[in-house]
């Protein structure tokens, strides 16, 4: 008894819904023919859900087992259930068979058999069409998708950060709508990062603050209508915030991805409109001039690898800002003799002494220097202006759409004489919005308070913030004189200070930010009071 193969597929199965070819229908009509022609069912390879435009492991697994001889006859309901690839998939039948002699291939609703003297020429017409038939339903598919696409309908799926589905003004699907606490968030974030504060003492506030993440169970709760006081708000993260921040989303923008062949990742790309420009379909949380800035910084926050440059865990106030004189690495804080200590704790092969200080005098120390060189100027913010903001946006979507089509001319199958006509055409349209360019002034806008009075207002996170916003660059630690002496010196440590200008005169505040770094001041004078709390 001949040994035989059922090979069944569906692109899409509903056991209910009554299609002739759904699964249990091909396998019953399969059975059926291998009882009449006396054949045993020896295996049955099912690709549930799989289009046949593409490779399969179990059509794959069925000719091979063809080829070595576990059996001697392949079927399959249609011959567009075995594949959808044309002529290419049937070259590759045919070889099999062809090095199996005894081996056949039945196509039972098509009427063919590989016995029959004309079968490849039928098998061949077939399959062409059934790869045009396919070709079309994916242009049928796009076409649906792109015009949802275009007239604002969202697809689905994980709803980004910043909005909420609604249901479309049409009255056909849904579309998002911005949330105004999720986008009041949004624009703190942007805030704190584009003020050159690390991003992972963000995610510790946001943290305090109860703020859920995007796929956290409070807020997918929230987004269903459902009770969400008691679920988790999720865990913040570096990758979290930097996804918010630089994600098309935040833009009203939306990107598809595209497989990359023989890996587990995509390959995103903005959808573009009819003129080549990035399509807009949802409201922006935030601007195109303020997304580059931040795409900018946040890019210059990653090492070469692509990972972020993590600061660690802000537990104290010097955290992340004090740094060993001789290796050039932070200082941890760890616990010696029992006191939170800033330690080096990189020996750099023998030739680094690890230096290391008592917290609560390096803090001390220098929070009484930079009140008393600084705590009389008035506190102040940085605000931002810009200028033909229409022109900004409409330059930064322009710059999208060159960097997308110069990023699709190097792909396999890309038409590099269209893209190379629209890119001399974005181009040119870059070069007429760069004739007038957006201006940005920035200017320091008081809050009435002092630093000093901000200061005793403030937690670590907020000093550490005001230390680095009016001139604290960063700090060395030297390695004790005396070896072994457990007297404080305040003299080990080195603040390095940017010139921030004149505060009393706000033409010049601000304008020394590049100004190379200034002497360290003398910390001596503390010696004396420091002498008392020592081992």
């Amino acid at each position: 008894m001949k040994r035989a193969i059922l090979y069944l597929r569906l692109s899409v199965s509903d056991a209910n819904d009554g299609q002739s070819d759904s699964i249990q229908r091909q396998e019953t009509d399969l059975r059926a023919f291998a009882e009449t022609e006396g054949l045993e069912v020896a295996q049955v390879l099912v690709d549930d859900g799989l289009s046949g435009r593409k490779t399969r492991a179990n059509a794959d697994q069925a000719l091979q087992m063809l080829d070595d001889g576990e059996a001697e006859v392949l079927l399959v309901w249609k011959l567009d259930r075995w594949t959808r690839q044309g002529l290419g998939a049937i070259g590759r039948l045919v070889e099999v068979l062809d090095r199996s002699p005894k081996a056949e291939f039945v196509a039972l609703r098509d009427g063919i058999r590989s016995s029959q003297p004309s079968w490849r020429l039928t098998a061949a017409v077939l399959s062409e069409v059934a790869r045009s038939e396919a070709d079309n339903t994916a242009m049928r598919v796009s076409a649906a998708i792109r015009a949802n696409q275009q007239a604002g309908r969202f697809k689905g799926g994980t709803v980004p950060f910043g909005f909420r589905p609604a249901p479309h003004p049409s009255g056909r699907g849904r579309t998002l709508v911005l949330d105004a606490a999720e986008v009041a968030t949004i624009r703190r974030m942007a805030a704190w990062v584009l003020e050159g504060r690390p991003i992972n003492a963000l995610t510790d506030v946001l943290m305090r603050d109860g703020v859920p993440t995007t796929r956290s169970p409070y807020r997918l709760a929230l987004i269903r209508g459902e009770e969400a006081e008691d679920l988790d708000r999720g865990v913040w993260s570096w990758p979290a915030v930097a996804a918010i921040l630089t994600g098309d989303a935040v833009l009203g923008r939306v990107s598809v991805g595209k497989p990359v062949p023989g890996t587990r990742r995509k390959d995103w790309s903005l959808v573009l409109d009819d003129e080549g420009l990035p399509l807009q379909p949802f409201p922006a949380a935030l601007d195109a001039d303020t997304s580059a800035r931040l795409r900018a910084r946040i890019k210059s926050s990653k090492n070469p690898s692509g990972k972020p440059r993590r600061v660690p865990r802000q537990a104290r106030l010097l955290s992340g800002l004090l740094f060993c004189s001789v290796c050039g690495k932070k200082l941890w804080v760890t616990v010696r003799s029992g006191h939170p200590t800033y330690t080096c704790a990189r020996r750099a092969g023998g030739t680094c002494p690890g230096p290391n200080m008592r917290a609560v005098l390096a803090e001390k120390a220098v929070t009484d220097t930079f009140l008393a060189e600084r705590g009389h100027w008035p506190e102040a913010t940085i605000e931002e202006v810009v200028t033909n903001p229409e022109t900004a946006d409409e330059l930064a979507r322009v710059q999208a759409a060159i960097d997308q089509t110069v990023a699709q001319m190097v792909q396999d199958d890309a038409d590099v004489p269209k893209l190379a006509v629209a890119l001399q055409t974005l181009k040119g349209r870059r070069t007429e919005l760069q004739a007038t360019p957006a201006t940005i002034s920035r200017r320091f806008v008081p809050t009435g308070r002092t630093i000093a009075e901000a200061w005793a207002d403030s937690d670590d996170f907020a000093r550490r913030d005001l230390l680095a916003r009016f001139g604290l660059d960063r700090i060395e630690l030297l390695p004790s004189a005396v070896r072994g002496s457990n007297v404080f010196q305040p003299e080990r440590l080195i603040p390095h200070w940017i010139d921030l200008g004149d505060p009393e005169a706000p033409d010049t505040v601000g304008r020394g930010l590049l100004i190379p770094r200034q002497p360290a001041p003398d910390l001596s004078d503390s010696v004396a009071y420091y002498a008392e709390d020592h081992d």
